[in-house]
């Protein structure tokens, strides 16, 4: 077999795209034609698979035999899959984003929309085939900016404790090293008189 090395960032700017994607690693039977001929009864072989869904069009999904180039594009999914875990999507499940109805969620994930992000993501052609699918994208990617947002002033409020919590310890090492300086000098001073 042919052993090919795939460049580590060759992928970064043609599948820019790959965290909208719902991708699947799954086994599959595959008819082994060879083994099969020489036994005279059906042989399958399980062959690893890689199903992609584009969220929000259920008539595109491609399921081919796994490629290196497979396991580079998704590896979270692919060690998943090798791990035997789920491999849902990254990001914030439908179900925790409390604009949706519980109707709208079973509907998003019908056409293998799972997350806020891959419905932020959704292209217009796929939004508009939801009744407000341009407003619920819209509102998707706002929610999005806006957890980021927090995020980073979250992150800041907790360094600001932080710096806080060592400014007072130092206040008070350095109200000790004054006390010690006095009490020596005190001392010293009683010495010379």
């Amino acid at each position: 077999m042919l052993e090919t090395t795939i460049e580590p960032n060759a992928f970064d700017s043609r599948f820019a795209a790959d965290n909208r994607l719902y991708v699947v690693f799954h086994m599959e039977a595959v008819k082994n034609g060879f083994k099969s001929e020489q036994e005279g009864r059906p042989i399958f072989d399980d062959v690893p698979h890689c199903r992609i869904h584009i969220p929000g069009d259920k008539n595109t999904i491609t399921d081919d035999p796994v490629t290196d180039e497979h396991k580079q594009r998704f590896a979270p999914q692919w060690e998943k899959f090798l791990k035997g875990m789920e491999q849902s999507p990254e990001g914030t499940p439908l179900e925790q984003w409390p604009i949706l109805t519980r109707g709208q969620v079973y509907e998003f994930k019908a056409l293998n929309v799972m997350t806020v992000e891959q419905l932020a993501g959704m292209s217009d052609s796929n939004a508009q085939r939801f009744m407000g699918g341009h407003e619920l994208r819209r509102k998707a990617d706002t929610f999005l900016k806006l957890a980021k947002d927090t995020a980073e002033a979250q992150r800041l409020v907790t360094v600001n404790a932080e710096l806080e919590g060592r400014l007072a310890s130092q206040d008070v090492l350095i109200s000790q090293l004054n006390a010690r300086l006095e009490a020596m000098e005190e001392k010293r001073s009683k010495k010379a008189a």
